[in-house]
């Protein structure tokens, strides 16, 4: 017969929904985790399972500005010689403005 294994959910402190999950990680991984848990003892998310969860979220973060930043860049370098003149010459007004605003 074969069992079925759910994931439990729990409810967190500020309504977020969470998942329990088990992963099989490197010693070396799990060294690290408990070593990032050590140097933030006192802090508000002080388990090792929020370590992990903030180091997922920052990463997810960086992934997400990398993308916008390669969007930008493929759109600036897409641009005709011309086009990027004008960019040029409405940056450096924008620069003008901003400097003679802030002294």
């Amino acid at each position: 017969m074969r069992r079925a294994r759910q994931n439990s959910r729990v409810r967190g402190k500020a309504g977020s929904s969470k998942e329990r999950k088990t992963f099989t990680l490197s010693r070396e991984s799990i060294s690290f985790l408990h070593h990032l848990h050590a140097a933030r003892r006192g802090s508000r998310r002080s388990s090792v399972s929020a370590v992990l969860d903030d180091l997922l979220l920052a990463l997810d973060t960086q992934r997400k500005r990398d993308a916008v930043d390669h969007a930008i860049t493929s759109f600036y370098d897409g641009l005709s010689a011309q086009a990027q003149a004008e960019e040029r010459i409405w940056g450096e007004f924008s620069l003008a403005q901003f400097m003679e605003g802030s002294g």
